[in-house]
């Protein structure tokens, strides 16, 4: 019992330890390699190393419980940072976050477990049967509670798309299941539109990818030339787009309001402003964005600004809150520690990081979801009209 008690003891201080290291910047990749301390520091940092070295290290394994407070400590600062042990690391430095998947989209926030937010049509995930609202514990056979969200994505995607299926096992309600899942779906980047409901055109990309705002422009300029009713609206449909371009975002943005000042990233009261230099090319039309939860990152970034600028009505479930900037460090043991280094907020205050966007009309996820969207715009188009 006794020892127990040491050894717990000992893995609070090396936690409170490794805390101390990585919040302070003097530890970080190129950061001052000569760093000052207070005599409480060192006595700190000395009395805890002291302890590890007699005693914590005759751990069988103490390079895993180490690893494990780092990632402890990173993963649980918000959903965006993330410690990435050297074989992950290198796929995400690398930019082999892989092209082929599940079809699964997921959110993820520290101690719970992986949430499915989103299922592609005609995907392995869709045609094994898993569902929206259900919660992943376990990738190949590793729990996932104290994952970060980037890790679980890493696990779930592939470079080729004959690689050797994931193993994941799924609680729903009470039951749990287990799964097998190819990766060989790709998510195609294209540009949905369809005429839903009189007046209106309905654009629906399946992420923000590069060339997505010329895309829009021509499709506009058709509906434009095509429909000569006085009030015309446009359906700007984020729903399950989870990637992106942030500068496609940016340029998709400027399509509809010019802006000296859309909002701003801010870092320790830095402020960056996002501006909008074009004169935008669609300044009267009638917006309305539809948003659910696996509306992230650049989506969520175009959704959040033309409500605020434009007067855009959203409709739909409430966003995760992505929108930020990160920093790689790599470590010595060719780890990688990823961080948020600065969060963009809106002209409003608001910041999109652990927070929804805006949502006027909230909307409640069933199986008839789809119906209560194009319910709830019918309504407000008749409002415009």
């Amino acid at each position: 019992m006794k020892n127990n008690k040491i050894n717990l003891y000992l893995l609070i201080c090396l936690i409170v330890l490794v805390t101390f290291l990585l919040v302070d910047g003097r530890f970080l990749p190129g950061k001052s390699s000569s760093p000052q301390y207070s005599r409480n520091d060192a006595e700190l940092v000395g009395t805890v190393m002291q302890l590890i070295k007699t005693d914590y290290l005759e751990e069988p394994n103490p390079q895993r419980t180490s690893e494990g407070a780092f990632r402890g400590i990173v993963n649980s600062l918000d959903a965006l940072s993330a410690y990435l042990d050297k074989d992950l690391a290198g796929r995400y430095l690398n930019k082999k976050m892989g092209n082929f998947q599940t079809g699964l989209t997921v959110y993820k926030e520290y101690g719970l477990f992986p949430l499915v937010v989103a299922v592609a049509a005609n995907s392995p995930a869709a045609k094994a049967g898993l569902k929206v609202g259900d919660s992943i514990s376990s990738i190949n056979d590793k729990n996932t509670l104290l994952m970060s969200l980037v890790e679980t994505e890493l696990l779930m995607v592939s470079d080729r798309p004959d690689e050797q299926p994931v193993k994941l096992r799924v609680v729903r309600g009470t039951d749990t299941i287990s799964f097998e899942l190819k990766r060989d779906y790709a998510v195609p980047r294209v540009l949905h539109a369809s005429a839903d409901l009189p007046g209106s055109l309905h654009l629906q990309p399946t992420m923000i990818y590069p060339g997505l705002a010329n895309e829009l422009k021509k499709a506009l300029n058709g509906f434009l030339n095509k429909n000569k009713q006085k009030n015309k609206a446009v359906i700007l449909d984020f729903r399950n787009c989870s990637a992106g371009d942030y500068s496609e975002a940016k340029n998709l943005i400027n399509l509809f309001v010019k802006s000296d000042e859309a909002g701003y990233y801010e870092k320790k009261g830095v402020k960056e402003n996002l501006i909008l230099n074009d004169e935008p090319l669609f300044p009267e039309l009638s917006l309305i964005i539809w948003v659910n939860q696996a509306t992230m990152g650049p989506a969520e970034l175009i959704a959040a600004c033309l409500h605020e600028l434009r007067g855009a009505t959203v409709i739909g479930l409430e966003t995760p809150g992505l929108v930020a900037q990160r920093g790689n460090y790599p470590l010595d043991d060719g780890s990688l520690v990823l961080l948020v280094t600065s969060v963009f907020t809106l002209k409003s205050g608001q910041k999109l990081l652990n927070n929804s966007l805006p949502v006027d009309i909230k909307l409640t996820y069933s199986d008839k979801i789809d119906q209560a969207y194009l319910d709830k715009t019918r309504e407000r188009l008749t409002i415009l009209n």
